[in-house]
């Protein structure tokens, strides 16, 4: 299949490139041109995650609004057409209900849906419970790289869906950047159209890059142009972006 660069153009919700707030980028530069990688692979919607959890990267609410305020006029500069916004990834905990509930912790585009992750080896009954928690606050998990998670199987996955659970998966687990493992589960994933996000993570220029392009044209080639637009841009912009 051919398709030349920025013919598409994507939505990134999951992204670690605010720098000095979490594992992301270091410098103000590494940001930067970490967000001229992700508008390099087309990407024009671009929402910032850095962690959640003050017991691992302590209160960095402030350090996160300070750096997006430096991205925000950065790409006003240079990519006016890139929409910017910011949110959490939150690490699921005891307190997580109350970092959401005293607003400490940002949902994406201010909406009721909440950028969640676990510890890779976590239970999967442990996992399903918690969501099972933000569901009855009334928020809508959206589960971060689910395809990682050793124990979550692909059947728990389709449940949490049924229970509106919504599922987002890494570019790079494609590609082997985690593995072979990973790589087959979300194979299998895609083939059930299980996935509703697909997303960098992206933390560095390095092994963590931003990479959306060939993503896209392997999802296009063997799942179908029309779920490769969904799952890279359509509902994320639907959901997150253009809001009124």
């Amino acid at each position: 299949m051919q398709l030349k660069k920025n013919t598409k153009t994507f939505a990134d919700i999951h992204c670690h490139a605010l720098f000095g707030v979490d594992d992301g980028a270091k410098s103000v530069e590494l940001m930067q041109e970490m967000i001229d990688k992700e508008y390099e692979e087309g990407v024009r919607y671009l929402c910032f995650t850095p962690h959640y959890h003050p017991g691992y990267y302590g209160h960095n609410e402030e350090r996160s609004e300070s750096a997006f305020s430096i991205a925000v006029e950065y790409c006003k500069e240079k990519y006016p057409n890139m929409q910017l916004s910011l949110a959490n990834e939150l690490h699921f905990g005891p307190e997580a209900i109350s970092w959401i509930k005293e607003k400490a912790c940002r949902t994406v585009a201010g909406t009721r849906f909440i950028l969640v992750d676990f510890s890779m080896p976590e239970d999967e009954a442990v996992i399903v419970k918690s969501l099972s928690r933000l569901i009855s606050t009334g928020h809508v998990p959206i589960l971060a790289h689910a395809e990682r998670y050793t124990a979550l199987s692909i059947g728990a996955m389709k449940e949490l869906r049924q229970n509106g659970v919504l599922i987002q998966s890494n570019t790079g687990s494609l590609f082997c950047s985690f593995g072979c493992r990973v790589k087959n589960k979300l194979k299998r994933m895609l083939a059930l159209r299980i996935v509703d996000f697909l997303s960098t993570d992206a933390h560095n220029l390095g092994d963590r890059a931003p990479s959306f392009m060939k993503c896209y044209l392997y999802v296009a080639k063997k799942y179908g142009t029309e779920y490769a637009d969904y799952i890279c841009r359509d509902n994320a912009v639907e959901r997150f972006f253009n809001l009124e």
